[in-house]
């Protein structure tokens, strides 16, 4: 057997069995036997595994962030588009060109958000100090906000002024019984091309849940290609 072809077949074996692989998909799958058989059809593919592993270490380095600045999920979001856009460029083929904008991959991603994702986003991510009809935004406006929030976090304009709920306060409100909760912060919404507008935001949203449900879409993106 070609030597290179017995190094892949390790390699592949490695990651079936890799414990930071396995405990960072395990929240998304029913079972261990469900998550190694996703794996193994991932790694069919060199697209697909590398899709797969963009995911991963794009989330932790994420994860990691909250040590170096604490409550500052703007930098955290800045990992997370980038997983968002690496992973529709690679499902895409258009990995290395610069003519396709970053706003477009980041649509391109979002596009097979599950509905289940999309109803949640919607509920825990709404307008404040507006009519209550206007409440609602809709998933591609929230997706804009965020996309804005990384933009500014990354040129180094603001990455302190968003902010999402912290887990310790959620839990603290529903042990509570508080049925009406979240936290107050801004994003800005406009056309493209146009100046954009600062709204005030009603944020019932975890960076917890936020981070699951585009590691849930870069799954589908990647089931995509299966």
């Amino acid at each position: 057997m070609n030597p290179w072809r017995k190094i892949d077949i390790q390699v592949k074996k490695g990651l079936i069995e890799d414990k930071d692989l396995n405990d960072f998909l395990s929240p998304f799958f029913d079972s261990a036997t469900e998550r190694k058989k996703f794996i193994q059809k991932c790694l069919l593919k060199l697209k697909t595994r590398r899709m797969l592993l963009r995911t991963q270490w794009y989330a932790e380095i994420a994860d990691g962030l909250d040590v170096v600045r604490s409550n500052r999920p703007a930098l955290q979001i800045i990992f997370l588009m980038s997983l968002a856009e690496g992973v529709a460029r690679l499902r895409t083929g258009v990995m290395d060109d610069d003519t396709v904008s970053s706003r477009k991959m980041i649509y391109e991603f979002f596009k097979f958000t599950t509905a289940e994702d999309k109803k949640s986003l919607a509920q825990k991510f709404q307008r404040a100090l507006i009519s209550y009809k206007h409440h609602k935004l809709r998933f591609s406006s929230a997706i804009s906000i965020l996309y804005d929030i990384r933009n500014k976090a990354v040129h180094g304009d603001d990455f302190y002024s968003f902010s999402l709920l912290n887990e310790k306060q959620k839990k603290e409100f529903v042990d509570g019984g508080y049925t009406h909760y979240g936290i107050m912060t801004t994003g800005f919404l406009g056309k493209r091309g146009k100046r954009k507008r600062r709204v005030s935001l009603d944020i019932v949203l975890t960076y917890k849940e936020l981070r699951a449900i585009i590691a849930r879409t870069a799954l589908e993106n990647i089931r995509k290609l299966f």
